[in-house]
Parts: structure tokens; sequence; C-alpha cells
């Protein structure tokens, strides 16, 4: 019988946590979503026939950056004021926070097949817990990466649960919104998923067309140019220091502005190599019941990697979280305690670095020297090392690992 997910105490959890943020920042007159802002400002602007792109809405990188049609998806907030509409958004993204989470949480019930989770909404708290700075921090802002890595999760898990459709268009959808998201589409590309990359394609050359019709053509001929010259400006705005190549630069000054596509290509390259070991393991017999879960650690992979891999703020290393759910589930299901201590130290310069915890001097020290994103990319390497001896120990368990999928199916 399949569980409940009403969830209880973690779901009081989450919605403290999201309450507690907005109350707090509402006595202290500190409600002030900058980048909400931009979205509905830039929405309004489109509405209104005004210049969308290369305008500021807000101080500071008060610029829209995102495609024409994600504006679409604003306008149901325009009917409200600004504020009335910050707090709605600010109540969507806390349930984009339990949803991802609640998905999660299903996609470690079929990782672990035929073994009881102990304390299983204290391992998904952890795992909440471990992001709380950066939650605070996305909650703040009013941004949209909590949106996107919720589509992001629903999407692999609706590829293997048997809904290649449904998952294509879900993914097509966060990549509409940040185009280097579709590096998340490697692992079906080398195992020739041509059902799901054809529904990704479908949807995003349907985004890239609805502004042709509305607000119509010469408008989004507009819009378009405006978006390609706001890319540029993008890039240039954030030093990138989540990334392996600020790190590099960091020890090595005289390192060229192309070095950072030799980097995406080295870490690129070493997930492949992984994809493809994976791949040749699937085709021993009697073990096809580690594809699944292979597909999904590498989708999770590559989401963790994002952050080391582009230049951009720190607020997106939240989407490590499918990863670290991985890792904390491993550890308390499979008992591995001897990980605890390097987690402890990686979570800490991960996802404890605030100025309301360490003091600014510190906090800006630990971010500026790189730290984070090192923090990052270690648990990157915690992951994979963790997850080739749960392969090897899930070996022994793989057929019921194909009842549990085929349960899955038939749901």
């Amino acid at each position: 019988m399949k569980r409940n997910i009403g969830w209880n105490g973690f779901t009081l959890f989450v919605g403290l946590s999201c309450l507690l943020n907005l109350v707090i920042n509402l006595i202290n007159h500190r409600f002030h979503p900058g980048d909400f802002t931009v979205y509905y400002s830039a929405a309004k602007a489109l509405t209104d026939g005004d210049p969308v792109y290369m305008v500021s809405f807000y101080t500071g990188s008060g610029f829209y950056k995102y495609s024409p049609v994600i504006l679409l998806f604003f306008l149901p907030y325009l009917p409200f004021g600004l504020k009335i509409a910050s707090i709605l958004h600010f109540l969507v993204q806390s349930l984009a926070y339990w949803l991802t989470y609640s998905v999660l949480r299903e996609r470690m019930r079929v990782w672990f097949p035929g073994t009881a989770i102990r304390k299983e909404r204290w391992l998904l708290a952890l795992s909440f817990a471990a992001i709380l700075i950066h939650l605070t921090r996305e909650l703040y802002v009013g941004n949209i990466n909590i949106l996107l890595l919720l589509l992001c999760t629903q999407s692999i898990h609706l590829v293997l649960t048997g809904k290649e459709r449904a998952g294509g268009i879900v993914a097509g959808l966060a990549i509409l919104a940040k185009p280097y998201l579709v590096i998340l589409l490697l692992p079906a590309l080398i195992r020739r998923r041509w059902k799901m990359l054809g529904w990704v394609s479908t949807t995003v050359a349907a985004g890239l067309l609805i502004p042709f019709f509305y607000p119509g053509p010469q408008r989004a001929m507009d819009l378009y140019a405006g978006w390609i010259r706001s890319l540029g400006m993008h890039s240039d705005d954030f030093p990138g220091m989540t990334s392996i190549d600020y790190l590099v630069r960091l020890v090595v000054p005289a390192w060229p502005a192309w070095g950072i596509w030799i980097i995406l290509l080295v870490l690129t390259g070493g997930v492949t190599l992984l994809i493809l070991n994976h791949l040749r393991k699937e085709r021993v017999p009697g073990e096809a019941g580690l594809t699944e879960r292979n597909f999904a650690f590498e989708w999770f992979l590559l989401g963790a990697l994002i952050p080391n891999l582009i230049k951009t703020d720190w607020v997106l290393l939240q989407f490590s979280a499918p990863l670290i759910v991985f890792i904390i589930f491993t550890i308390g299901t499979r008992r591995n305690y001897g990980w605890i201590p390097l987690l402890v130290v990686l979570l800490f310069f991960y996802g404890a670095n605030s100025d309301d915890l360490l003091g600014r001097e510190l906090s800006r020290n630990i971010l500026h020297l790189g730290l984070m994103g090192l923090a990052n990319f270690f648990l990157v390497i915690v992951g994979v090392v963790l997850y080739g001896k749960s392969q090897r120990s899930a070996v022994g368990s793989r057929q019921p690992a194909i009842g549990n999928q085929n349960s899955i199916h038939n749901s």
C-alpha cells in the first residue's frame, strides 16, 4: 500500500521555515523581493508596449534576462498590486520547495527498494536544512530558481515512471527559462531517449514561437534582439564565485578567458564517461534494475555541477539539493556513518555561509575565496563515490528493484 505523503512534521517544518522568513522580513520592513519586482515590472512593460530588455527595473542587476515567453507566466500577477503579488509569489515559491522535496522523497523510496528507510522524515528534514541559507536568499529576492528546480526534479520523475512526453514538456519549460539547463539532457541523449528529447525540442520551439502570436511578429523580433543582448550583459554581471573557473583564476591569475570552456569540456567529458560506464554495466544480464537509478543519479549529478560550470549568483547552489538528499539518505540508510564528519564540514561551507551566522567579514571571505563552490564540488565527488558503493550493493537486490519500478509504472 502506498504510504501517505501528508508528511505532518516535515510539512510543518517547511511551512514554518518559509512563514518565519516572510514574517521577519515584513516586521523589519525588508520584504523587497528585487528579482520578482523585475519580473512583475517586465510583464507590465510587455502589456503596456514598453521596452522589456536593457531597462533596469530595480537597483543593482535589475534587468530582465529570461526569454520573452517566460513573461507570460507572470501575467496572472498583474491584476494585483506589487506588494500583494510579491506575497502571492512568495507562497508559490514556498509550495515549490515542499513539492520538490516530495518528489525527491519518492525517488529515494525507489532508490532503496526493499529497504525500510528509517527516520525518513528526519533525513528529509536534514536535507532541507542543508539549503536553508539558499532558501532564505531565494525567498528574499523572489527569484524562480526553486520553480526551475521543481520542474527539473519532476521531469526526471515523470520520465522514470513512464511519462516521457510529460517529462520532456516539463524539462523544456525549464530550459526556456535558463538555456544552460540543456546540460541536463546529456544522459537522455547518450541513452537515446528520443521520445523525451523530441518533446523537449517541441516545447522549446513552441515557447520560442509564441511571442510571434502574442504580442506579435514585430514586437517579438525586438524582444529577441533585446534578449540576446541581455544574455551577454548577464554573463558580465557575475564573477561566478562558485565556478571552478573562478577557483582556477585565484590560483592562476593568467588563466585565459576561454579556460572556462576547457573546464566545461573536462567535467562534461567526465560525466559522459561515467554514463558510458553505467551503460556497460546495465548490459550485463540480470542487472537491468540499475538503469533507472543510474539515469536519476546522472541527472542529479549534472544539476549539482551547474553552479561549478557557469558564472552565476551563488543562490544557484540549491540545484545541488537532489544530490544532497541522495547523500544524506544513502548515509542514513546504508549506515555509512564514517562520512558524517566530512559531510558536516562540506555542508558548513556550502550551506551555512550567512552574514547573520558568521559575521559579514568572515562570510564574505568564504564567498570570495570560492569556498562555497569548492564545497559544492566536493559534495559532487562524495555523491559519485557513495553512488558507486550503493550501486554495487544494489546488485544483490536488483529483482526487488524491478518489482518496485513495475508497481510505479502501473500506479
